[in-house]
C-alpha cells in the first residue's frame, strides 16, 4: 500500500509502509507542527472522531497534562463489536506515544507513533502497529482495516488532520 493517497479535499498523502517483526512501520509527512500533531493524535477524547474502527473511547486514569493513561475501546467488527482497554505512555521530549492492550478481546494490539520535526508546518509521523484478533472472533468492520490496519489509522489521521491544521 505503499504510494500516493488523495484524501477527499485533494491533499496528497504519500505512504512509505514496510513490514517490521510482528507489525507494520507506517511513515508519512504531515501538514502541520510535529508538537500539535503529537497532541492532537494523543487526545482519546477525539480518537473516535477519526479512527474508523472506533465507535466509543471511555478514558479510565489520565496523567497530570489530562492525556489518557488507560482507556476502553468499543471495536467495530463485521456483526459484532469488540471491548479492549489499552495503556498508555508518552515520550514528550521525542514527541511519542506508546501504547498496549491491557485487557479485553482483542489478543494484541500494540504500537507506537513519533512524530519528528521538518519546519514550523511540518512534520514526519511514524507509526508502528501490531495488531491480531482471537480467531473465534469476526474480522474489522472496515475492510481496508481487516487487510492494512496500519496504512488506514495513518490515512484516517491524515483526512482528520486536515481539519484541525485549518482551523
Amino acid at each position: 500500500m505503499s504510494g500516493k493517497f488523495q484524501s477527499d479535499t485533494g491533499v496528497d498523502f504519500s505512504l512509505e509502509v514496510r513490514p517490521e517483526a510482528g507489525g507494520t512501520c507506517v511513515k508519512v509527512r504531515l501538514p502541520g507542527a510535529a508538537e500539535r500533531c503529537y497532541r492532537l493524535f494523543s487526545d482519546a477524547d477525539h480518537m473516535a472522531e477519526w479512527l474508523v474502527v472506533v465507535g466509543n473511547v471511555v478514558v479510565r486514569r489520565r496523567d497530570e497534562k489530562g492525556r489518557a493513561l488507560e482507556a476502553e475501546f468499543l471495536g467495530s467488527l463485521q456483526r459484532a463489536s469488540v471491548a479492549y482497554s489499552l495503556t498508555y505512555e508518552y515520550d514528550d521530549d521525542a514527541l511519542e506515544v506508546r501504547w498496549q492492550n491491557k485487557s479485553g478481546s482483542v489478543r494484541k494490539l500494540a504500537g507506537s507513533a513519533r512524530f519528528l520535526r521538518e519546519g514550523e508546518r511540518s512534520c514526519r509521523l511514524e507509526y508502528r502497529l501490531t495488531t491480531e484478533l482471537p480467531q473465534n472472533l469476526p474480522p474489522w468492520a472496515d475492510e481496508l482495516y481487516r487487510s492494512r490496519p496500519a496504512e488506514t489509522v495513518v490515512l484516517d489521521f491524515c483526512e482528520w488532520l486536515e481539519d484541525k491544521v485549518e482551523s
